[in-house]
């Protein structure tokens, strides 16, 4: 005969080994993971509020380079030096040949190393009494490098025919670049200052730069020293918008000559 006190004991022995066994299988299979919230990207920026207010404006600062003929500058994070040479022939008023060529770098802290840029260009007019004729029209080409390798980037800026009301403000230009993998557009374009006589000799007063058709970034040239506007800093396309900005600025446009 089996006592009650027994047959309790055996019972709780069974039980407690019960929930062992199923403690050591909880232990031997694993959790499934936890999934994480994807990192956000960087918001598009909104084409309804205008570039100059979703921008970082920056003001050329002025830095030691490598020589007098080589001045260096900063623009934000970015630092760098350049050589610009404008050449410009005139026969009697009725021929003018401008050319211009320059070199300039770009380093920003992030980078391995900084970008080289190397450009070439000209533009050339003849008249003829009261008619003007485009002789040559401008192209102006930039290549780059990086740690003395070709980077993937080009830059190429012509003549743009512009509005009526556009052309009578300043010279009209128009650039793409292609940088890696980003692509960028270029056309002049008044940011700030009065809407004649850019940088007080009637030349280009500024150039906003698009991506897929938003302004994202600019340069303005209609005041007492060049002004940048760059996308935030968590934005991709800063670099490549900062890059173009500097080379528009590194420009020796003939427009100003005219």
């Amino acid at each position: 005969m089996i006592l009650k006190s027994t047959i309790r004991a055996l019972c709780v022995s069974a039980a407690l080994a019960a929930g062992a066994a199923g403690a050591a299988q909880a232990q031997s299979t694993p959790k499934p993971a936890t999934p994480k919230p994807a990192a956000s990207n960087p918001a598009a920026p909104d084409p309804a509020v205008p570039m100059v207010q979703r921008t970082e404006k920056l003001k050329l600062q002025g830095r030691r380079g490598e020589s007098l003929l080589r001045p260096g500058y900063a623009v934000g994070e970015y630092t760098g030096s350049a050589k610009a040479v404008g050449k410009s022939v005139k026969a009697l008023g009725s021929y003018s040949k401008d050319s211009m060529k320059a070199s300039f770098s770009v380093a920003a802290p992030d980078w391995s190393a900084p970008v080289e840029g190397s450009c070439e260009g000209g533009q050339g007019r003849i008249g003829l009494g009261w008619i003007t004729f485009d002789h040559d029209d401008l192209l102006y080409v930039c290549t780059y490098s990086q740690g003395g390798a070709p980077l993937k980037a080009a830059m190429s800026l012509a003549l743009s025919k512009g509005s009526f009301l556009g052309n009578l403000s300043q010279p009209q230009r128009a650039g793409e670049m292609q940088y890696q993998g980003i692509t960028l557009r270029a056309q002049t374009k008044r940011l700030g200052g009065l809407p004649f006589g850019g940088a007080g000799r009637g030349g280009v007063m500024g150039y906003v730069i698009t991506r897929d058709g938003v302004e994202v970034g600019g340069v303005d040239f209609n005041g007492l020293a060049p002004v940048f506007y760059l996308p935030p800093k968590s934005a991709p396309d800063r670099d490549a918008v900062a890059v173009f900005a500097l080379t528009l600025f590194n420009f020796q446009d003939p427009g100003r000559n005219l």
